[in-house]
C-alpha cells in the first residue's frame, strides 16, 4: 500500500506540472485557429501549406477517433461542447470552428496526453543516464515548466509529437531496443521530418553496445525508413502552397550583432518574461555545459556534438531567429546536463 501510495503522488506531481506548462503553451498559441498557413482548420482539411501540411499524424488519429464515435453521440457532444465552451472561456486564443468543435476538444485531449507520455519517458531517460530517482525526475518537472520558454515565436501542436519521439528514440537507443525504435520511426516521421536528422546523433548510443559497423548499419536503417515515410507522406500534398524550407542565414547575421536581441521578452504563462536568446539564457546554457559537460559519458558528448552541428546547420538555414523551439534535437543533452546540475545541488557540490 505504501508503494501504491508514492507512485500515485508521484504521477499526480507529474500531472500538476504537466498541466501548468500545457497551459502555459495554449494560453500563448491555442492551435493557432485562423492562418491558412499552419491553422487548425486548414491541417484538418489537408489544405495548410507545406511543409506543415506534412506534420499530420495528430490530425490523422483525430479526425479517425472522431469517425469512430456513433452520430448520435456526435451531436450530444458537440452540441454540449458548443454550449458549454470548456475551452474558450479559459483560453482566449482558443476560436473553435464550430464544423470541428470535436475534433479541436479530441486534439486537445491527446495533445495533453502526449506531453505528459514526453515528461514520464524523459523521466526514465534522465534516470537512466544519471543513476539518480530524484534529479532524473525533478529535471523532468523542470523541463515541463520551462516548456513555454522554448515555444516564444512559434507553438505547434505538433510540437509535442516530436519531444516525444526524441526523448523515446534516445531511451530505446538507450536500453538497445533497435525493433521497437525502428517501428516507431514512420510514425515520429510522419509526426514531423526533423525525425530524420535527430536519427543520426543516435548512433553514439548504439555504438556503446553494438559496435561500430553494427551501429552503422542501425543508424542507416532508421534514416533510411525516415526518408521513404517523408517521401510517401510528401508524394501526398504535393500540389499545395508553400515551399519546403526558407533561407535564413542572413537573418541570424544580423540578429547575432544586434545587441537588442539579447534582452527581449515576451508574454509567458501571461507576464512579460525573458524570451529568445535572452543573455541570461545564454549565460546559463554556457555556464552549464562549462561545469557539467566533463560529467557526461563519450557516448553523450558525440551524440551532444552531432546535435549540435545538425540543429545549428538547420536553425541558421530555415529557421526565424530567435525561435528555440526549433533547436529541439538539444533538449536531450540540454537535460542530462541540467540534471546533472540538480544533482550537484542534491549533494552540495556546489
Amino acid at each position: 500500500m505504501n508503494k501504491v501510495v508514492k507512485n500515485f503522488m508521484l504521477i499526480f506531481l507529474i500531472l500538476t506540472v504537466t498541466s501548468a506548462g500545457f497551459c502555459g503553451f495554449f494560453l500563448k498559441w491555442s492551435f493557432r485557429e485562423g492562418s491558412e498557413s499552419f491553422g487548425f482548420m486548414a491541417l484538418i482539411e489537408g489544405t495548410a501549406k507545406r511543409p506543415f501540411v506534412h506534420r499530420q499524424l495528430l490530425p490523422f488519429v483525430v479526425k479517425k477517433t472522431v469517425e469512430i464515435i456513433p452520430e448520435q453521440t456526435k451531436e450530444k457532444l458537440s452540441k454540449n461542447l458548443t454550449e458549454k465552451k470548456h475551452i474558450e472561456k479559459r483560453f482566449a486564443q482558443a476560436k473553435i470552428p464550430e464544423k470541428y468543435v470535436l475534433e479541436y476538444y479530441v486534439m486537445f485531449i491527446y495533445c495533453f496526453v502526449i506531453f505528459f507520455a514526453a515528461i514520464c519517458i524523459l523521466r526514465l531517460l534522465l534516470i537512466e543516464v544519471t543513476q539518480d530517482k530524484f534529479s532524473g525526475t525533478l529535471g523532468a518537472l523542470l523541463f515541463a515548466i520551462i516548456f513555454p520558454f522554448f515555444e516564444v515565436l512559434g507553438g505547434y501542436y505538433y510540437d509535442f509529437g516530436e519531444i516525444l519521439f526524441f526523448f523515446l528514440a534516445a531511451l530505446l537507443a538507450v536500453r538497445k531496443k533497435f525493433i521497437p525504435l525502428l517501428l516507431i520511426t514512420p510514425l515520429a516521421e510522419w509526426n514531423k521530418e526533423s525525425f530524420l536528422f535527430f536519427a543520426a546523433t543516435l548512433f553514439p548510443l548504439f555504438n556503446k553496445n553494438f559496435g561500430l559497423k553494427k551501429s552503422a548499419a542501425m543508424t542507416l536503417g532508421i534514416i533510411f525508413t525516415a526518408g521513404i515515410s517523408y517521401l510517401y507522406v510528401r508524394q501526398i500534398y504535393l500540389n499545395n502552397p508553400g515551399d519546403m524550407a526558407d533561407g535564413r542565414f542572413f537573418e541570424h547575421m544580423e540578429n547575432i550583432f544586434d545587441i537588442k536581441s539579447y534582452f527581449l521578452t515576451d508574454s509567458i504563462y501571461g507576464l512579460p518574461l525573458p524570451s529568445r536568446m535572452f543573455f541570461l539564457h545564454v549565460i546559463y546554457v554556457l555556464w552549464i555545459i562549462k561545469n557539467f559537460w566533463h560529467k557526461l559519458s563519450d557516448e553523450w558528448k558525440l551524440h551532444a556534438k552531432i546535435a549540435v552541428v545538425i540543429n545549428t546547420i538547420l536553425y541558421f538555414m530555415f529557421v526565424v531567429p530567435g525561435e528555440l523551439r526549433d533547436l529541439s534535437m538539444l533538449y536531450v543533452s540540454l537535460m542530462i546536463l541540467t540534471t546533472y546540475f540538480l544533482k550537484s545541488l542534491k549533494e552540495n557540490e556546489i
